[in-house]
């Protein structure tokens, strides 16, 4: 048996796994960048050629690199050794792509020239091929997955800057040979499992490699130098590559470690439990923003969260790493998403995820309210609830709770056209409502949004109506003056006309004061109602109109004012 460990990459840190036994020992397709191959009694090099390189011709190469004297009679236990390169190559397919990613294609030597033909930089689109040597660049914001050609799934983080360096498969349909290199960023893999023996994934970034089989792992390169792996599933080793030695330390899932050039690789520790997200609503119904809490975990110093179209997080719409234990992102369109959230501890390592479904109901928007004003208060036997239109919305629904909630509301009503609904009914009592769009689909079955946040508002009973006979009339230096009984808080609508009717309304307006003179109507008769407006600005009805007369009164010899058979002062015209 051989100790199991790929090719070394350029610095000085290796992680990989493969096949682990309790020493940590396998037998290795990959040995060096070589493909090693034991002879079995009856071997050929031309059997051997067709099984790893896919084409019996090539069993030259075979002879040549291994010095086989005698091609027709292989020793049995003899281990026959040629390089990856011989391997045909494979390719990888973009499945998914947000925001803004290239993809360079290194200058290569073209078939009929020896002049290298140029590099090629693209934008990189859902459904395109790449090809071993492709390099891919990502901005901020931006997301790439990746399909390997034996079904592994690389998600290539924002910011990031990774090459397929080799990407060779073993025989005409054999096991993927893939080499990922990881300059800067962020990946994360869920590799296709495969017998140790038949396979080799590799991420190498300036200071660590990662080889891995049936295994889902996140590898990040930081700005300060650092290698951080945490493994979600299967086992990874990690081997120092340094000079004069080879410490190996292996990973299982639910552990990570950093790696620095400097102190090599790190001691293993327990991932950070998976937060706690089950407090979440099942539906978000903000139209503009994506809020998102949750409760802290001990030792995290922040936190990543991503949200996708799919569990397998091959398809992320939004990510973020956050200090607090909330995150707001822009709101996404109706639909089924999945959430996932990691802490990260001191070390930079992520924690175990957590995921779980999230809903988005945001369309059609609710309405807006319009009366009554938060809090306000509308009188009882006379209110109403409305509300604006909305664009689209051919119906609302209102509700209307007591103190249980809208759990069970008092009222529950699809009202068409215009957004308002009487409350006459309501007795007095104090009250909260909330109302929803409901628009049209394709099929006219109804589409209803989110309700509003529901209001309060209060019913109350308006003041009464003032009796025709607590209006006093009387006379003050000539002038016609009006007075009746009033309460704190209370004011008061005069309306003067000169028709019974009240259609030539000669004076309109509120008084704080239970009290008002007529000095500024011409002479003549006039006909005076009042309204009560108490503290919360309910309205009583007008009062009966009363019959007044304005103007200079006729007086008597004593000085007293001249009455008519009504008792009303006569007055000269």
């Amino acid at each position: 048996m051989m100790t199991c460990r790929p090719a070394a990459p350029a610095l000085a840190v290796l992680l990989f796994a493969c096949g682990f036994s309790a020493s940590v020992q396998a037998t290795p397709l990959m040995v060096d960048g070589l493909i090693a191959h034991r002879v079995a009694p009856g071997d050929t090099l031309e059997q051997i050629a067709r099984q790893y390189l896919g084409d019996h011709r090539l069993w030259p190469e075979l002879q040549s690199f291994n010095r086989v004297s005698n091609p027709l009679h292989l020793q049995p236990g003899f281990t026959l050794r040629f390089p990856d390169r011989l391997l045909q190559m494979a390719t990888a397919s973009v499945e998914y792509v947000r925001g803004s990613a290239v993809a360079i294609t290194p200058a290569r030597r073209s078939s009929d020239s020896q002049a290298p033909a140029a590099a090629q930089r693209r934008n990189v689109q859902a459904g395109e091929v790449l090809q071993e040597g492709d390099h891919l660049q990502l901005d901020a914001n931006s997301f790439v997955s990746v399909r390997l050609a034996d079904g592994s799934l690389v998600r290539v983080q924002a910011q990031s800057d990774v090459q397929l360096q080799q990407m060779r498969r073993r025989g005409r349909a054999g096991s993927l040979q893939s080499v990922l290199e990881l300059q800067s960023g962020a990946l994360d893999a869920s590799v296709t499992p495969q017998p140790a023996s038949q396979r080799r994934f590799e991420i190498r970034t300036p200071v660590a490699s990662t080889s891995v089989r049936g295994t889902r792992f996140n590898v990040q390169a930081d700005a300060t130098g650092r290698t951080i792996t945490a493994v979600d599933e299967g086992s990874v080793a990690v081997a120092s590559a340094a000079p004069n030695t080879r410490q190996m330390t292996v990973l299982d899932a639910g552990q990570g470690l950093a790696v620095t050039a400097e102190a090599g690789v790190g001691v293993p520790s327990a991932l950070l439990p998976a937060p706690d997200l089950s407090a979440l609503p099942e539906r978000f119904e903000d139209a503009h923003w994506l809020d998102i809490l949750w409760p802290a975990i001990a030792g995290a110093q922040r936190y990543q969260l991503q949200v996708a179209r799919d569990a397998q997080f091959s398809q992320v719409l939004r990510s973020a790493a956050s200090d607090t234990t909330q995150q707001r992102f822009a709101a996404l369109d109706d639909g089924n998403y999945f959430l996932a959230l990691r802490a990260i501890d001191a070390q930079g390592i992520p924690g175990r995820l957590a995921q779980r479904s999230i809903r988005i109901k945001s369309q059609p928007v609710p309405p807006l309210y319009q009366s009554p004003v938060a809090a306000g208060v509308i009188a009882q036997g006379a209110g109403a609830l409305q509300c604006t239109t909305v664009p689209g919305a051919v119906a609302y629904r209102i509700q209307v709770a007591g103190s249980a909630g809208f759990a069970s509301p008092l009222l529950d009503s699809r009202v068409d056209g215009e957004c308002q609904l009487s409350v006459a009914a309501l007795p007095a009592g104090a009250y909260q409502w909330r109302a929803a769009s409901i628009r049209s689909t394709p099929t006219d079955a109804a589409d209803q949004g989110p309700f509003a946040a529901g209001q309060a508002f209060t019913v109350a009973t308006p003041p009464p109506e003032m009796r025709a006979n607590d209006l006093v009339l009387g006379m003050q230096n000539d002038s016609t003056q009006l007075s009746w009984p009033g309460q704190p808080g209370q004011s008061f609508r005069l309306m003067v006309a000169s028709d019974l009717a009240f259609n030539a309304v000669q004076h309109d307006a509120v008084l704080q004061e239970p009290r008002w003179a007529a000095s500024a109507l011409p002479p003549g008769r006039y006909y005076v109602q009042l309204q009560i407006i108490d503290s919360n600005g309910l309205r009583s009805r007008f009062s009966a109109p009363r019959e007044f007369a304005a103007g200079n009164t006729v007086r008597d010899g004593s000085g007293a004012s001249l009455r008519t058979g009504t008792d009303l002062p006569l007055h000269r015209q």
